[in-house]
């Protein structure tokens, strides 16, 4: 199975839906960019916690799945950290 970031999750997952990325920026407000969505969708960064809920319940998507890569990363190199000590 090929892993993806969770800005190729949400690229995928607005693609699926037929939205550009302006429509998804129109979910945010008449001031919200559509660079910012691309900016994630590169994963040059996250959106902030209020726009992931938003992101999750129009996409009709879990947060545990736009995030599993980085979720299960986290979780062993937390591991890792708990073993050396």
């Amino acid at each position: 199975m090929i892993n993806l970031t969770f800005g190729e999750k949400l690229k995928k997952r607005r693609e699926e839906k037929g939205l550009s990325q302006n429509d998804v920026a129109d979910f945010f407000g008449e001031n919200f960019s559509r660079q910012a969505v691309s900016k994630w969708e590169r994963d040059d960064g996250y959106p902030e916690v209020e726009k992931l809920l938003i992101l999750a319940s129009r996409l009709d998507v879990s947060l545990d799945i736009l995030f599993e890569e980085e979720l299960d990363y986290l979780k062993k190199k937390t591991s890792n950290n708990i073993m050396k000590k």
